[in-house]
């Protein structure tokens, strides 16, 4: 098993591997990668030392046929054809990868993606054969957040009763979106943000001419971030904008009527990005709000906050507050979940402008 290629994860990535060596490793496992901090290049990993016991495959391990990834599919592109090849082309491209990458890969631009009932069907007839090579049998499944109920429940019959020698390796950036019976079932393992030194040296080691430091401080540990940072794709700097503006017509609003038009502008330009890069959006405000209450009660030491900007936090600080700073985590929360359920984004990010607006104009004393 490659170490070197699990960034950082010292608490689990030896107890993997010893239990693997001992043959104890556990048939059902849920890997929790809450923000792109390797999971599925850990899966990759751990499949390639299972699926090299009592076999002679000397191939890369992408390419084993006793190696199966199901991940989410989208509706606008149903009737594309190779999609499993086109998958299999992205984890060799991007082995740290995220959500958004994968849907902009695969040219989705409208629909949200999910696991559905078909694709566990093709699992389970997969599931009972016998391995091709003569080995074990692995099975990752990548956004497993997004099965809905049938899709869970009918994995979960074969959770019950897994064939031997057969693996089944889920990773979920949301446990809590994970069926009850099938987390009891699973061994958890969950993943913690990537440590500055091997951060560091995996970039200094891949790419020429990058400011490390700068990249790392601003992923906040995680190595998705950090490639979507180094390939130019990085959102965040448009997400820092838009909040930005935001923030500014909010302030204004309190003196100017014109003010509130341009918010309804706002929330019109937001609408009309992917439901993905929406809640990309509202996860950069949460983290956005908390690094600010901290610089507000002077705990700056606890920040990891670099502007793509000329964005002062310090600015916005003595505005989060006790008076409002839950409201406003919770209307962040409640726009993300309005989101993620098909709500009419326009009408989603003008009622979160207005109502930021109240809040951040609300004084602590």
């Amino acid at each position: 098993m490659n170490l070197d290629r699990i960034l950082g994860q010292d608490h689990i990535k030896k107890k993997i591997y010893s239990s693997i060596e001992k043959n104890k490793y556990p048939q059902s496992k849920i890997i929790v990668d809450k923000d792109g901090y390797g999971g599925l290049n850990l899966a990759v990993e751990i499949s390639k030392e299972l699926l090299k016991k009592n076999s002679s495959f000397n191939g890369d391990v992408l390419d084993h046929p006793d190696l199966y990834f199901s991940f989410p599919s989208f509706a606008s592109l149903k009737d594309k054809e190779n999609v499993y090849a086109e998958w299999l082309s992205f984890v060799k491209q991007y082995p740290f990868s995220d959500f958004q990458k994968w849907s902009n890969y695969i040219g989705n631009t409208t629909s949200q993606g999910s696991i559905k009932v078909p694709e566990i069907d093709k699992v389970q007839k997969k599931a009972v054969l016998k391995p091709f090579m003569g080995g074990n049998k692995v099975f990752i499944f990548w956004g497993a957040e997004t099965m809905m109920a049938q899709t869970s429940n009918k994995l979960l019959k074969i959770l019950e009763e897994p064939p031997v020698n057969t693996y089944f390796i889920l990773i979920t950036n949301n446990i809590q979106d994970i069926l009850p019976t099938i987390i009891s079932r699973c061994q958890i393992s969950n993943l913690i943000p990537i440590n500055y030194e091997d951060h560091k040296n995996y970039l200094e080691n891949s790419f020429d001419g990058v400011d490390c430091d700068l990249i790392i401080r601003s992923s906040r540990g995680s190595i998705a971030r950090s490639m979507n940072y180094l390939g130019e794709e990085a959102s965040s700097i448009s997400h820092e904008e838009h909040f930005v503006d935001c923030l500014r017509f909010a302030f204004l609003a309190k003196k100017s009527k014109k003010a509130i038009l341009d918010l309804t502008k706002w929330a019109e330009k937001l609408s009309s990005n992917s439901r993905e890069q929406q809640k990309e959006f509202l996860s950069y405000c949460s983290f956005l709000v908390r690094e600010a209450m901290l610089v507000s009660y002077k705990s700056e030491n606890l920040t990891s906050f670099i502007s793509s900007s000329d964005f002062k936090i310090e600015k916005l600080s003595p505005f989060i507050h006790s008076k409002n700073i839950i409201e406003i985590i919770d209307l962040v929360e409640d726009s993300h979940y309005s989101i993620s359920r098909n709500v009419n984004s326009k009408i989603v990010f003008t009622n979160f402008a207005i109502h930021l607006t109240k809040l951040i104009n609300l004084s602590e004393n």
